[in-house]
C-alpha cells in the first residue's frame, strides 16, 4: 500500500474520530436516557483526562479519548472531559487517563489507567496494540468495550458502604444472637515461571501478590500449593483432598520487558482453574503490551502487567465459575 493511501485511510479514520468527538462533546455531561439505560447515582462521573503521546501522535490524543468518552456513556456512566488546564471536578470517583506510544515497525499502543480520585491509587490497567496509525480506531474501540465494565464494577465497588467497626451488638439473655458471617471458602493458588533461568523474573512475584488480592477482594481464603499438584491429571483430586472450592494456577510461560521511555512489556501466562470434579478453565493469557510511565522501576512495570493479566481474566472467570463474585 502505497504512503498517499495510507495518509488518506489514517485521514479518514481521524476524520470519523473527529466526528465522534463532536458527538460526544455535546453528551459526555449526562448518561443517557433511552429505554433500558440505568443513569448513575447523582455525583458518580468519571473524568477523563487527555491521553499524552509524543508530539507525533498529539493529534491522535483527542479521538482517542472521544471514542472512549462515547462508549462510557453509552454505557450510562456520566463522563465529565477535561482539558488541559482544567482541574478534576469534585463530583468525579474515577479518573481515566492514558498514553498513545509508538513502538517496533510501526505499531501504536494505546494504554489506559483507571484510578481513584481520592487518593490517586491506580486502580486497574488495559492496553491494546495496533499495527500501524491506519489501525489506530480499531485499538481504541477494543479498548472502549473493554474500559466500560471495569469502570461499572469500581463503581459499584465504590457504593458499597464502608463498614462500621465501632459498633457493639448487645446480646441479652433468651435472645438469639446474630449469626456469624460466613468464613471465606479456601481457593488453592500456584505462580510459577516456567522458563528456564537461574533467577525467576519481576513477573513472578508481581502476580503471586496481585492473585493474592485479588482472591481475597472475592472473598476467598488463599492457600499456597505446589504447582505440580494443580495439573490436569492431579488437580481435581487435589482439590478434594484439600476441601477447597477451586484450584487456580498460573504457570508463566513468556516475559518480556523492554528498557525506553516509556518502558513495554508484555506476558503470556497459561493459566488453570479446577473445582472438585473438572478443569472448569484452561488457557494462555496474551497480554497486548503495557506502557509504564517514564522511568517506571521494573518491579513496577512488572506489578502493572500482573494486574493486566488478571483483568483479561475477569470475564472468563465468572462465565466458568459462576459463584466467583
Amino acid at each position: 500500500m502505497t504512503g498517499a493511501m495510507t495518509g488518506a485511510m489514517t485521514g479518514a479514520r481521524l476524520r470519523r474520530l473527529a466526528w465522534l468527538a463532536a458527538l460526544v462533546g455535546c453528551a459526555v455531561l449526562a448518561a443517557p436516557r433511552g429505554a433500558g439505560a440505568q443513569p448513575a447515582p447523582q455525583g458518580e462521573a468519571v473524568a477523563l483526562l487527555p491521553l499524552d503521546a509524543e508530539r507525533s501522535l498529539e493529534i491522535y490524543g483527542q479521538p482517542v479519548a472521544s471514542e472512549i468518552a462515547r462508549a462510557l456513556v453509552a454505557g450510562s456512566v456520566v463522563v465529565v472531559v477535561v482539558g488541559p488546564r482544567m482541574a478534576v471536578p469534585d463530583r468525579a470517583r474515577l479518573i481515566v487517563d492514558g498514553t498513545i506510544a509508538l513502538g517496533k515497525a510501526g505499531a501504536v499502543t494505546i494504554s489506559l489507567r483507571i484510578r481513584n480520585t481520592l487518593d490517586g491509587r491506580v486502580l486497574e490497567t488495559l492496553s491494546a496494540t495496533a499495527p500501524g496509525l491506519a489501525k489506530i480506531d480499531g485499538a481504541a474501540a477494543e479498548l472502549s468495550a473493554r474500559v466500560l465494565p471495569i469502570v461499572r464494577d469500581q463503581l459499584a465497588a465504590l457504593r458499597r458502604p464502608v463498614e462500621d467497626h465501632g459498633r457493639v451488638a448487645e446480646v441479652r439473655p433468651g435472645s438469639a444472637a446474630a449469626p456469624a458471617p460466613a468464613p471465606d471458602r479456601p481457593v488453592l493458588i500456584a505462580v510459577t515461571d516456567t522458563r528456564r533461568r537461574q533467577l525467576p523474573g519481576p513477573l513472578l512475584g508481581a502476580l503471586d501478590a496481585a492473585v493474592a488480592s485479588w482472591s481475597r477482594a472475592h472473598h476467598r481464603a488463599v492457600q499456597k500449593a505446589e504447582p505440580g499438584q494443580l495439573e490436569p491429571r492431579l488437580a481435581v483430586h487435589t482439590v478434594a483432598s484439600a476441601g477447597a472450592e477451586l484450584a487456580i494456577g498460573f504457570w508463566i510461560l513468556d516475559y518480556t520487558a523492554e528498557t525506553g521511555k516509556p518502558p513495554m512489556a508484555r506476558a503470556r501466562v497459561r493459566v488453570q482453574v479446577s473445582d472438585a470434579t473438572s478443569v472448569v478453565f484452561d488457557r494462555v493469557v496474551v497480554t497486548d503490551t503495557v506502557v509504564g510511565d517514564p522511568g517506571l522501576a521494573p518491579a513496577e512495570l512488572a506489578a502493572r502487567v500482573a494486574r493486566e493479566i488478571l483483568a483479561i481474566l475477569r470475564p472468563h472467570m465468572r462465565r466458568s465459575v459462576p459463584a466467583w463474585r
